[in-house]
This record gives structure tokens, sequence and C-alpha cells, in this order.
């Protein structure tokens, strides 16, 4: 195996990891919840409580890269990460002969390490991938959203087969593949950036808070989907279950095509895509609100929602390559935050949730409009 290829399976994997593993908590949920006799809605919540340590963890791990590098981050979280799967493993494991109490405590320490140590990981293979290839930028940063949406897409099929043959299998499979992530994590140097990199940080507060509204639009979207398909399918939950799932499935594989797309591209301006991707996604919300096919809707969400996939890498790539690398950590924290209020505005029921939708990527491309005239188009006139 080279090293370009080893190095893109590192990045794509480790960019699927904490996707494999958010899709797998969904398939041993209920399965752990029956073994421990507990509810599951408490599990749940554990859960959400555990991916709320990303708030602070992430900007631990960005003080740590400057400390120790990308190399020693990534390993240490990914240990992180696979003692936390191996934590849910042993419960599962061992079920018949612990007590719930013992068996429920397992459970939280498992989570309050995940919730520690797993922010750690994707915004490191963003900045490695950037430096490994610099040359596109937008590609590279690609190759790490590609493995997350791969893992999106594929894990709920592998997770079907491998139950077929038993459900300890699903509990390894994160294990397996952070272990290929620990084998195959390059010795990256220590990069010092110029001084006149980090003035320019006052620059892409904007881009923060496009960060934010985006992660808020893409979660509370999806959250959503009941409630549109319901409109359509009124009285038949299993019918709109399935137009859910198959709605994530198109999402997923319209995003994988387009970040093959970028990786193929030799070259691309994300000031430009960002530009162009809210714009699409802007009006696939408009569209989505309008319409009265249940066909339309479906397939002008999944549009949708891949054009948010495409700007958050655009603004991923600004942010990074105009500042340093600690502020991927950053963008995590502000990505956790986005999709907080997402679920959060969940509980308020609005007839014409994507109309909230436009009125959120309104104000995102009036800030990225703004932002590419005051920074990038009278620079280059400049």
């Amino acid at each position: 195996m080279t090293l370009i290829n080893k190095h893109l399976i590192w990045l794509i994997v480790g960019g699927g990891l904490l996707g494999v593993s958010q899709q797998i908590a969904i398939v041993v949920l209920p399965l752990l919840a029956k073994v421990m006799a507990v509810s599951y809605e408490s599990l749940v919540n554990w859960q959400a409580l555990g991916s709320l340590l990303f708030l602070f963890s992430s900007v631990f791990w960005a003080k740590a890269v400057a400390k120790h590098g990308i190399t020693w981050v990534v390993k240490v979280s990914t240990v992180g990460f696979l003692l936390s799967n191996l934590m849910l493993l042993c419960l599962w494991l061992n079920h018949q002969w612990l007590a719930t109490t013992m068996m429920l405590a397992i459970f939280i320490v498992s989570r309050v390490c995940h919730g520690v140590f797993s922010s750690g990981i994707v915004p490191q293979l963003q900045t490695s991938a950037l430096m490994l290839y610099p040359h596109n930028s937008v590609a590279a940063l690609a190759k790490v959203a590609l493995g997350g949406t791969l893992a999106r897409c594929l894990t709920p099929l592998l997770c079907m087969g491998l139950l077929m043959f038993s459900a300890t299998w699903v509990f390894a499979l994160p294990i397996v593949l952070a272990m290929c992530v620990l084998w195959a994590t390059p010795r990256l140097a220590k990069v010092q950036l110029p001084l006149n990199k980090a003035r320019k940080v006052t620059q892409h507060r904007g881009l923060l808070v496009v960060a934010l509204l985006s992660a808020f639009c893409l979660c509370y979207g999806q959250f959503s989907l009941v409630h549109v398909f319901a409109r359509f399918i009124p009285d038949n939950s299993i019918a709109v279950s399935q137009w859910v799932a198959g709605n994530l499935a198109l999402t997923a594989c319209l995003s994988s095509f387009n970040q093959l797309y970028y990786i193929k591209k030799r070259q691309m301006n994300a000031e430009k895509l960002l530009i162009a991707s809210v714009a699409f996604a802007l009006l696939m919300a408009g569209v989505a609100s309008l319409v009265n096919s249940l066909v339309a809707v479906c397939v002008c969400i999944s549009l949708l929602f891949m054009a948010l996939n495409s700007a958050t890498l655009a603004y991923t790539n600004v942010i990074v390559a105009h500042t340093s690398s600690q502020f991927t950590n950053y963008i995590t924290l502000v990505h956790t935050l986005g999709y907080a209020l997402g679920a959060l505005w969940i509980n308020f029921s609005f007839a014409q949730p994507f109309a909230v939708i436009c009125v959120a990527l309104s104000v995102v491309f009036a800030i990225i409009v703004t932002r590419y005239i005051r920074f990038a188009y009278l620079s280059q006139c400049s």
C-alpha cells in the first residue's frame, strides 16, 4: 500500500468514526435498554449529555494541538474513542452477571469518555488533510467529509448484516475502525503559522455565525422530516419512517457524489463555492416550503441537505486556510451548539418548518455576501 493511499484511508475512515458511532447508537441503545432493564429514553438522555461535553473538550484539544501537535492529539483522541466503545462491548458481553446499577454506571462513564475524547478527532483530520494535500484545500476537506457521509449511508446496512450473525459484531465495528485509524496515523510535523494569519481571525467571526446557523438548519431540518412527511401520509407511522429513511439515504448518496466531484476537481474557489452552496440551499428550502408533492418535497429537502454539506466544506476551508489549526476545534464547538439549538427548536410546532430554515439561510446568505464584498472581492480588485 502506497503512502498516499494509506493517508487517504486514514482520512476517510477517521472522518467516519463519529458517524459510525452515532448510527450504531441508534441500533444498540434499544438492545442495551432491554438487557439493562432501564428505559430507552434514559439512555438517549445520557447519550446526549455525553455529546454536550464536546463544547468543553473541543477547546481543550485546540490548546493540546498547539502544545503536542496533531499526531499526538489524533492518537490520544482515538484511544479514548476506542476505550469508550470497549466499555460498551464489555457491558454487552457481561450483562448477565452485572447489576443494573453497575451497567448504568459503565454506560455513563463510556458516554463521558466518548464526549471528552471524540471531539479531538475530526478537527485534526481536517487540518491534517490541508497539510497533506495543500494544492487543493476543498478536495482535502472533502476526503474527511466523505468518510462521515459514507458512515451515515453504509453503517445501517452493515448493522443489518451483522445483526444476522450476532449483535456483538455491531459493538465491535467502531473498535475495529478505531484500530485502523491508529495504525494509519502518520507522523505530522508541528506547523508554526505566520502571525499575520492569526491577525485575520476577526475576519471570520461572521463565518462562525454561518457555521452555527448552517448546523441549526441541518439538524432542525432532519428532525422536522417526520412532521413534514406526516402531512402527506397521516396516520401511517411506518410509511413516514420509510420516507424519512429514504430521504436520508438519498441525501447521503447525493453528498457522496458531490464530495467525490470536489476530490477529483483540481482547483476550486472556496469563497464562491460557499455563496453558490448557500444560495442553492436557500432556493431548495423555499421550494420545499411551497410545493405540494411528496416526491418533490423529498427531493428538494435532500438537495437542501447536500448543499448545506457543501457549504460546510467551503466555510471550513476558508476559516482553516486563513487562521490556525485550532479553529477546526472551534468550528466543532459551534456545530455542537447549532445541533443542540436545532434539536430544541423542534419543540416549537411550526406549520412550515422549512420556512424557518429559509429565514435562517437568508441571514446566512446576507452574511457571506457582505463578507465576500468586504474581504475577498475588494482584495482581488486592489
